[in-house]
């Protein structure tokens, strides 16, 4: 394994992204079924996974009871809906929204509204107060759909909170793919690898970038015309991972870019 896999093995795994939950499935603890559930966090001292036969969603700190998963292909959720909607929503859904499950995908309108009439509608739910949907979304953008720095902002760290967040990460992955930036603000040309070097270096000496300059550090990044503020990229990337992201943009590659989509698609 080289250094930079390596590397990007560790950080996964402090994302709660490790690269093993692949090879995991545990027995429901609800339905005591085998083979039936996806291990969609995996962090040194917890786990979270969904069982898609019964639903249920559950945490665990006990990592020695996450068992190897069975031959195949991981089982394929019951509902098409399962993976973009928290199980408190998608329940609700299925008596007092019916008519929006019925489309093959939600689109923004839908999964904005879906979330919205349940929030109106769960007095006494353990989802009241949960931060609406559209702000987690625009904090998804700003924070490169990283779910921990999202939960962070929102200053809200319950499991609910976070169940949330990540869904609407995967709905962002999927269905609203094309509202990301990192995919629909691909730039026709990226700037040359001298300008790269000189926004990066006086962005990482703290002096304000110039309108082209932001653009040029951006696009050598990420490869797009838009995406987070460049005053808060350090907030987001050590100045060693930017640094070597300029470097690496010399050859051609875009690691940063690389990382932006694996949390996105996590």
């Amino acid at each position: 394994m080289t250094p930079l896999a390596r590397h990007a093995r560790m950080a996964a795994t402090l994302l709660g992204r490790s690269p093993e939950r692949e090879a995991l499935s545990p027995r429901c603890p609800q339905c005591g079924r085998d083979g039936t559930t996806v291990v969609y966090r995996l962090g040194r001292r917890s786990a979270r996974f969904w069982c898609a036969r019964c639903e249920a969603v559950v945490s665990t700190r006990d990592l020695d009871a996450l068992r190897a998963a069975p031959s195949g292909p991981p089982p394929a959720p019951p509902d098409p809906h399962a993976r973009y909607l928290a199980p408190d929503v998608l329940a609700w859904a299925r008596t007092a929204a019916g008519k929006a499950l019925a489309a093959a995908e939600l689109d923004r309108a839908t999964y904005y509204q879906l979330h919205n009439r349940f929030d109106r509608m769960a007095d006494g739910s353990v989802h009241s107060g949960l931060p609406p949907v559209s702000a987690i979304i625009g904090r998804l953008h700003e924070r490169c759909y990283r779910v921990d720095h999202v939960v962070a902002d929102l200053g809200d760290d319950t499991d609910a909170a976070r169940e949330r967040v990540d869904h609407a990460r995967r709905w962002l992955a999927g269905p609203g793919r094309a509202q990301c930036w990192i995919v629909s603000r691909r730039a026709q040309d990226l700037p040359d690898a001298a300008a790269v070097d000189e926004a990066a270096a006086v962005y990482l000496r703290g002096e304000p970038l110039e309108r082209e300059q932001a653009s040029a550090l951006r696009s050598g990044l990420f490869g797009t015309d838009g995406g987070p503020r460049p005053v808060a990229l350090l907030e987001l990337f050590t100045a060693e991972e930017i640094s070597a992201a300029v470097r690496d943009y010399r050859d051609g590659a875009q690691p940063l870019r690389d990382a932006v989509l694996a949390a996105l698609q996590a």
